[in-house]
């Protein structure tokens, strides 16, 4: 039986639809799973994009049929989307920030309150934007990061009803036309991005808008009586299957390295739109979609979105150690559990205009977006505010937080290049004394480039150095990690060709790679006649940082562990030992930062007395006294 306040949010001439509700939970399943680190649904987040195309349809389904019947309101409209949508946000919010305040980092805190003053702006996408960057937060410690999607949709809404009004008087033609160019033209624009901006192409409004759109093409193409009942019910199945697989295909085989959206998008926004073409209730895919189980997840889908993201999120806050899958798995039940609480007793309670009036909606709305925008511009104002702590971990957070700590020992910019360069932004990036003894060639990502410092000390007087390093970026041919990272490599290994150097160091932070892709690499500097190749190993992995697991032990900084298991992440090992089988068998020097900085005890948290001399200021990447320490520990002529 369908919910009585499903039919009366699609009142209004538009028929309700079961199976684009099962759709919903379709598009939310594979989310929660990529989230919570399950790696058979690496591509998981391309369930916010079948939620785009949904979005898209209903909405526009509405506003037309809304407008046939000479019922439709601007007033209205901006009602209905904040019946829907502020509630549950400011719920989620507001249960957040207790969570937030206890554990949370100040740069944690600080970074949370301003995502809250974004997300009640209607603007965090653009937030998420702007604060992206290879060494900003990890972004599974941003409770509120999947937010972004709602700034894309509130942001594509707020003109498109007044399109509709525009166009509507020159017909259905005119609105068709603009809608479809508008979808070309955000598309176009997606597939550029998507190789020279990004960060940029994932999170905003311009690049998304056609994923939207297209949902909004297939209203408008319903809405002018085109029947797909004149398809036969073989082909329709057809279709329909057809768009399914378009969806759950992409959960598996894309990863998080996929250029995306632009062409990567289509299968799975392309699938959704087959399905709510195609997918009656008299189809396979249909029936499926419409069983009472997938159903009831869609209905909630929209509160355990809200949910799942700030609950793993506090959970590897709060660890010492990485939680399991298992935790993960009874997390993602939780959200499930919250999710119907939260539509049982908010979502459905707040749609009954007899229970809520106009007035009463928007008064609220008003209240609620001022309430976090003031609390969220004290947390910014006020630091995070760091008082929270004592003043030991005050200054151990102070050196971690503190950006200039972060990059000091790396490269200048011409010789690591961030996430939005490409090879054109490299520099010289020689260092070469009188009379060198040797050639050196450092190439990788910033687990290269924190070893900078290091070698400089090693090698300055003696040694030609070349260090060509990208964010995010590892020394992998004919591979793609990122955007441009393809073309960063081959215009390194061209200058590896061109120099010929003695030595050859790469370096990355494998772990986050398909690491074995540096086969290809190893066979094209074996070519090369290199004499000798050293792949430095990971490093070892804090979680959720080195300066958070030394700030839980309360003492001052002198007066910490030289070495402690505490918040080690023990995959880190077992990689290193796979690095050197592949390395014996590859002809390759392999160099150990594990084997140096750890032992039964631990691993190596500092140098010296002074807080400078931690050896790491996030999870992994050195410090320039950690870079240091390492590089002297296994250099060799």
């Amino acid at each position: 039986m369908i919910p009585q306040s499903v039919v009366k949010e699609h009142a209004g001439g538009f028929k309700y639809r079961a199976e684009v509700d099962g759709l919903r939970a379709i598009a939310v399943i594979p989310v929660v799973l990529f989230h919570a680190g399950f790696e058979w649904f690496s591509g998981g987040y391309i369930g916010v994009d079948v939620f785009f195309v949904i979005s898209g349809y209903l909405i526009t389904s509405i506003i037309l049929s809304e407008h046939k019947a000479g019922k439709f309101s601007i007033v209205s409209f901006y009602e209905r989307r904040a019946r829907r949508i502020l509630p549950p946000l400011f719920l989620v919010m507001l249960a957040s920030l207790p969570f937030a305040w206890f554990w949370m980092t100040p740069h944690h805190l600080k970074a949370f309150s301003q995502s809250m003053v974004a997300a009640s702006l209607f603007a965090p996408n653009i937030y998420f934007f702007l604060k992206s960057g290879y060494f900003d937060l990890d972004s599974d410690e941003k409770p509120l990061l999947h937010t972004w999607s709602l700034g894309v949709e509130e942001q594509y809404y707020i003109g498109f009803p007044l399109l509709v009004l525009l166009c509507w008087r020159w017909g259905p033609k005119a609105l068709t036309l603009l809608v479809a160019v508008t979808a070309l033209v955000s598309f176009g624009l997606s597939e550029w991005a998507s190789r020279a901006y990004p960060v940029g192409n994932f999170y905003l409004a311009p690049t998304r808008a056609w994923e939207l759109a297209l949902g909004s093409f297939l209203a408008i193409v319903s809405a002018s009586g085109i029947p797909e009942q004149r398809l036969s019910l073989m082909l329709r199945n057809f279709l329909s299957v057809t768009g399914l697989i378009l969806i759950l295909a992409p959960t598996v085989l894309y990863e998080q390295s996929t250029r995306f959206p632009g062409l990567y998008a289509v299968p799975p926004t392309l699938g959704a739109a087959l399905i709510i073409a195609f997918a009656n209730r008299d189809t396979l895919v249909g029936r499926f979609l419409s069983l009472r189980g997938m159903v009831g997840i869609g209905l909630i889908s929209y509160s355990v979105y809200l949910w799942h993201q700030p609950l793993f999120a506090f959970a590897r806050i709060y660890s010492p150690d990485k939680p399991s899958l298992l935790v993960f798995s009874a997390l993602g039940v939780l959200s499930v559990g919250m999710g119907y609480l939260t539509w049982q007793f908010v979502e459905k309670p707040v749609r009954d205009k007899r229970k809520f009036s106009r007035k009463q909606i928007f008064l609220s709305s008003v209240v609620g977006s001022l309430l976090f925008i003031g609390l969220g511009f004290a947390g910014h104002r006020m630091e995070g505010f760091p008082d929270r702590l004592t003043p030991e971990q005050q200054e151990i957070m102070a050196f971690g937080d503190d950006p200039e700590n972060h990059t000091r020992g790396f490269p200048s910019e011409p010789c690591f290049l961030g996430p939005e360069q490409d090879s054109t932004s490299f520099g010289e990036c020689t260092e070469l004394p009188p009379s060198p003894v040797e050639s050196v060639f450092l190439w990788g990502d910033s687990h290269a480039a924190h070893l900078y410092s290091g070698l400089k000390k090693q090698l300055a007087a003696d040694h030609k150095v070349t260090y060509l390093t990208a964010s995010a970026c590892p020394p992998f041919l004919n591979s793609d990690s990122r955007a441009g990272c393809r073309d960063i490599n081959d215009f390194v290994f061209a200058r590896i060709t061109e120099e010929l150097p003695d030595r050859v160091i790469l370096a990355a932070v494998w772990g986050n790679y398909k690491w074995e892709k540096l086969e290809k690499t190893m066979q094209g500097l074996k070519k090369l006649g290199i004499k000798r190749i050293d792949i430095i190993g990971p490093v070892p992995r804090w979680h959720p940082s080195l300066p958070v697991v030394l700030t839980r032990f309360g003492v001052g900084f002198s007066e910490l562990p030289r070495r402690t298991m505490l918040g080690l992440d023990p995959a880190v090992k077992q990689l290193d030992s796979q690095m050197i089988e592949f390395a014996e068998g590859h002809g390759a020097n392999f160099i150990s930062p594990y084997t140096i900085l750890c032992d039964m005890n631990g691993c190596l948290t500092r140098v010296g007395d002074r807080v400078e001399s931690m050896m790491h200021w996030d999870v992994s990447h050195l410090t320039e006294a950690g870079s240091e320490y390492l590089v002297s520990r296994f250099w060799q002529p």
